[in-house]
């Protein structure tokens, strides 16, 4: 894989090799070694072979299941963040075309919060 990284070679465009290729192989082998425990019958070997390959392809269903899932949680993650944009664009459309539209609105809304004789009060803002 090296020399396909520095460009020396052939360089193979569009595949992308499996994750975990050195672990599920060793599980495989794990596996295997197991089932070998039991017996070295030619019976036994194909029991092996067939148990072995069942169990490689539960761990390949996990896998993708989870892969599926963690995809699925990056799309929905996405779309919230799409839509409170969204709601948040909305929103000061919808200020700044009522600000336009109704005067008395602009007034409130344009005012500061001051202390006047030691209570709160709202104030019209200072235009600089």
């Amino acid at each position: 894989m090296g020399l396909l990284t520095k460009g020396i070679g052939a360089a193979i465009k569009g595949f992308k090799p499996a994750k975990n290729l050195t672990k599920r192989r060793a599980d495989f082998e794990d596996i295997v070694k197991g089932v070998d425990k039991h017996g070295k019958s030619s019976k036994a070997s194909k029991i092996k072979y067939d148990a072995a390959k069942k169990l490689s392809g539960i761990h390949d269903k996990w896998e993708k299941a989870k892969a599926t899932a963690k995809k699925a949680k990056s799309a929905q993650t996405k779309k919230a963040v799409g839509a409170a944009v969204g709601a948040g664009a909305a929103a000061t459309g919808v200020h700044g075309a009522a600000k336009h539209k109704f005067p008395k609105y602009k007034k409130w809304m344009e005012r500061d919060i001051k202390k006047v004789d030691g209570k709160l009060k709202l104030v019209p803002k200072k235009k600089d």
